[in-house]
């Protein structure tokens, strides 16, 4: 009979092969989760995330300028890790929901229960503050926060520095994210780490194309402001994804390969999950 593989004694489990990577349809979020219960609370996570970030924007732009307004997002996405984290790791948003699936920390299936309630949510959450503006007549930034380069948005970046931005710093927060679910990560941290990413990003970005990082909450922004927004949709789209890809690949390169990693069905991971 052939001899099995040792146990890896970081994963704390005995008996567990290595190996390989577990099959992505074999590692879920949380182990016994509901994929309705992941749909509602992405569906909730990212309506808050719009009501506090492109919220504040559009409600207080002209009270807590750029600074106010990166905070609110990164603080949206801090209080969500910590409340919904333990049940869908708080994605709320299809970039980092697009390196899980790469990463193999979840399925196909289960990433679109994901990315429709994303959008879902940031639509909800749109319509709220587009209701709350009076149909965004009292909007403080003239086109809801919508992302977008050039006068469009009264922004002196074109759509290359738009394009750059999206890709580099979503790959940063996907990084992020990644690596708080990396065997080593320092427990109940992961959140923080997290919600302070997006708001340097925010700090970073926010004069080059209103910041995206996140499809969802340019969508749901851009259906609320007009056509301008809608046209330039596509970068906002595209890039996040793209930089999602570049993101994996780099925690890749930065952690240890899969097959060292504990097996998520044996963990629990942080409630850290989480963006834009």
């Amino acid at each position: 009979m052939a001899s099995q593989p040792a146990a890896d004694p970081r994963a704390g489990v005995a008996d567990v092969d290595l190996s390989r990577t577990p099959a992505a349809a074999d590692v879920p979020p949380r182990p016994g989760v509901e994929p309705l219960r992941i749909f509602g609370a992405e569906v909730v996570g990212t309506t808050v995330l719009m009501l506090i970030g492109p919220g504040s924007a559009i409600i207080a732009s002209d009270k807590i300028g750029n600074f106010g307004i990166a905070f609110a997002f990164g603080l949206a996405l801090l209080a969500m890790a910590y409340t919904i984290g333990h049940v869908s790791g708080c994605h709320i948003n299809p970039a980092v929901t697009l390196g899980f699936v790469l990463s193999r920390k979840i399925s196909v299936a289960l990433a679109v229960y994901y990315w429709v309630a994303q959008f879902i949510g940031a639509v909800i959450g749109g319509l709220i503050i587009y209701i709350i503006t009076k149909e965004g007549d009292l909007d403080t930034t003239g086109v809801f926060a919508a992302n977008g380069w050039g006068a469009d948005i009264g922004s002196k970046y074109g759509i290359g520095s738009a394009i750059l931005v999206e890709i580099v710093f979503t790959a940063l927060l996907v990084l992020v994210v990644l690596s708080t679910t990396t065997v080593g990560y320092p427990t109940g941290f992961g959140g923080l780490a997290v919600g302070l990413a997006l708001t340097m990003i925010h700090l970073a970005t926010i004069p080059v194309d209103n910041t995206s990082v996140n499809p969802a909450r340019s969508f749901g922004a851009a259906i609320f402001s007009g056509a301008d927004a809608m046209e330039q949709l596509w970068v906002f789209i595209i890039f996040p994804l793209v930089g999602a890809i570049v993101g994996m690949l780099i925690w890749r390169l930065v952690h240890e390969p899969p097959a060292l990693e504990r097996p998520a069905v044996q963990q629990l991971p942080p409630p850290s999950i989480g963006t834009p």
